[in-house]
């Protein structure tokens, strides 16, 4: 047969496989061409209808069109069975920790806990780095190979804390010479492995109670998320050193720096010199810094009463977790850690347990603690019960005011009127009774209401501790719920009282929970609010859409957002509502869905030079002496 016979006998059989079987009205002198995306019938070209599959990072299997679910966005551990071989000893740590000195565990822990809060970070890389480092052949090559899937982690940031802590309660501050150590590695895999063993499990649906599983995973995600620091620092910038000079002395506010000084005798400036050299060296690997560094930028007396906030030294710091194991602690509690970040060993070194903890000490909410509960070397002011209860309501005014100031930065500065403030709201709807929120955001078709809280999990609820305090705290978050509904109400009746006009078309309300402080979004936490607010009749109507919850970083990742791209805070919100992460963090739905990296709001330019002017003061100043103390040496040679 010649080639051209065979061709055409080819395309022949070709008709008959595709074709065949069509009614001849149809039959076309085409081909079909099937795929994997787009099979055909046999003998037609009518596309099939059949179910493509795919497999999910979690190892669920879905349709193929199915997009991202929450379960995705969990990471797995390596378990000690897969790492060696054999299940995990419980008592092993502590046989373990006996024969280690503490202050040999406590730098192991703060080594790796901050090579993983360290700006850009890969978690990943962390990974493979202590496996290079700390596991011997045959393990060694086993786990890196297990590595390779991106859903697998090794290195967890509880199990190092819960080292720590253990440490502290079981490690002899060193050994007897001659002593053989113990087994560190194992103890900290053993850890890893056994967390969550004594969890009952709790109810698999979740309706208006968390259960032992919710409150687990509430707690889980309230340790693990990683604040920004630029966001971190920008932030105190305007509530602690800008917002108290431009608004001090109004409304019975007070002057936060002056307060802090006069309640503790450390200055914010000497606390950001201390505390800002000691992260920087933390994130340049160097967890362990001399003293005697910062004494070469403040006086050594300046420094003492700082650390004497930040710090503990090792008889301290046993004490202190103690009292924790006395206050029901749970495998999240770490306390201890989280006031005093920073370990005092001996008179020579100060150890960083983890940045992330010392930043949000010396630049986020925790002052004001120092402000509450002043260090018993200091003498306390007259009145200062009355002072420090201004100095917290001054603080949640200042973060309720940068909140209107990130909402009018979004919105932007137009002809059209957006934002309404609570002094605007409160004038139009003032009654006796009359409940207001924080803010109102005019789109058009749609109301965003929002309120503003700065409510915390309280330490029972964001540590799993049994019984109903993670309930207790969303049921405080309902109070502020009612202030949006209210609102609501109010805008229905008669918006015009707001305007100036009343509105030509049906609206839709959209109630916006920002808390200042954070809150850990997911399904459960999110499921419980959402049921327990329909429970008592809050938010009813079909034209009221599912109450969203953000923090104030995720509402500054909506301002660059908006700034890089001119997508607007409801089309964000309403995209993440119309999600298979609906009831997932503002965070979470912003990483999955972003096909760039998100840069920050342009009016963070500076703002962390600014935050940190104190320890560049310092800095110069040091250098100045040490140039000044070369020459007058050299003059005298």
């Amino acid at each position: 047969m010649e080639a051209g016979q065979q061709v055409a006998a080819r395309i022949e059989f070709l008709r008959r496989q595709l074709m065949d079987r069509e009614p001849g009205s149809l039959r076309g002198a085409y081909l079909a061409v099937p795929t994997h995306e787009r099979p055909v019938l046999q003998g037609t070209t009518a596309p099939a209808l059949t179910q493509l599959w795919q497999q999910r990072p979690s190892g669920l299997i879905t349709p193929a069109t199915s997009t991202t679910q929450p379960i995705d966005l969990i990471q797995v551990y390596l378990t000690f069975k897969e790492i060696f071989g054999f299940p995990a000893d419980p008592t092993y740590p502590v046989k373990q920790l006996r024969a280690l000195p503490l202050g040999i565990v406590l730098q192991f822990c703060a080594e790796l806990l901050n090579a993983l809060s360290r700006p850009g970070a890969s978690r990943p890389d962390v990974d493979r780095a202590f496996a290079t480092q700390w596991l011997k052949e045959p393990i060694r090559t086993r786990v890196l190979n297990q590595l390779r899937d991106p859903r697998r982690a090794l290195v967890v940031p509880q199990a190092l804390m819960l080292l720590a802590r253990a440490a502290v309660d079981h490690s002899p501050d060193s050994l007897p010479d001659g002593a053989k150590p113990g087994d560190l590695i194992g103890a900290l895999l053993t850890l890893s492995d056994v967390i969550g063993l004594s969890s009952e499990g709790g109810p698999t649906v979740i309706v208006d109670q968390p259960g032992d599983l919710g409150r687990e995973m509430i707690a889980n995600q309230y340790f693990n998320n990683n604040t920004s620091i630029p966001h971190t620092l920008t932030r105190y910038v305007r509530r602690w050193r800008e917002l108290p000079q431009q608004l001090a002395g109004s409304d019975g506010m007070v002057d936060l720096p002056a307060v802090y000084e006069q309640c503790t005798g450390v200055t914010l400036d000497d606390l950001t010199v201390v505390a800002g050299a000691l992260w920087a060296a933390a994130c340049n690997g160097n967890v362990l810094t001399p003293a005697t560094e910062l004494e070469a930028l403040l006086p050594a007396g300046r420094v003492a009463k700082v650390l004497s906030l930040i710090s503990a030294d090792l008889d301290t710091l046993r004490r202190a977790v103690q009292s924790e194991r006395a206050q029901r602690h749970t495998e999240w509690t770490f306390d201890a850690f989280q006031q005093r970040p920073v370990v005092r060993l001996g008179d020579e070194f100060l150890l960083v347990i983890d940045q992330r903890y010392l930043i949000d000490r010396a630049f986020g909410w925790l002052p004001i603690q120092d402000v509450r509960f002043p260090p018993d070397s200091h003498p306390r002011p007259a009145n200062h019960e009355k002072l420090a209860g201004r100095a917290v309501r001054t603080l949640r005014r200042f973060s309720e005011f940068y909140v209107s100031e990130v909402l009018h930065s979004i919105t932007g500065q137009g002809a059209t009127r957006r934002v309404y403030d609570d002094a605007e709201l409160k004038d139009a709807f003032q009654g006796e009774k009359q409940k207001i929120a924080d803010a109102a955001v005019d789109y058009g078709d749609t109301w965003i209401v929002v309120e503003v809280t700065t409510s915390q999990l309280q330490r029972d609820a964001a540590t799993a501790v049994p019984g109903n305090a993670q309930v207790k705290d969303i049921d405080k978050l309902l109070e502020e719920v009612h202030q949006i509904d209210a609102t609501i109400q109010a805008l229905r009746r008669d918006e015009s009282r707001l305007t100036g006009a009343p509105s030509s078309i049906r609206r839709r309300y959209l109630p916006l929970l920002l808390l200042t402080e954070g809150f850990p979004v997911n399904p459960v936490s999110m499921t419980v609010i959402r049921e327990r607010a329909n429970k008592i009749g809050l938010l009813q109507g079909q034209d009221v859409m599912p109450l969203e919850i953000i923090d104030v970083e995720e509402l500054e990742q909506i301002e660059a957002l908006r700034e890089q791209e001119g997508v607007s805070l409801l089309t964000i919100i309403q995209r993440k509502q119309a999600s298979n992460l609906e009831r997932t963090s503002m965070r979470s739905f912003l990483s999955d869905t972003l096909t760039t990296p998100l840069s920050h709001p342009q009016r963070f330019e500076g703002q962390i030079r600014k935050a940190l002017g104190p320890l560049e003061a310092a800095l110069l100043k040091r250098d100045q002496q040490e140039t000044s103390a070369s020459e007058t040496l050299q003059v005298g040679d």
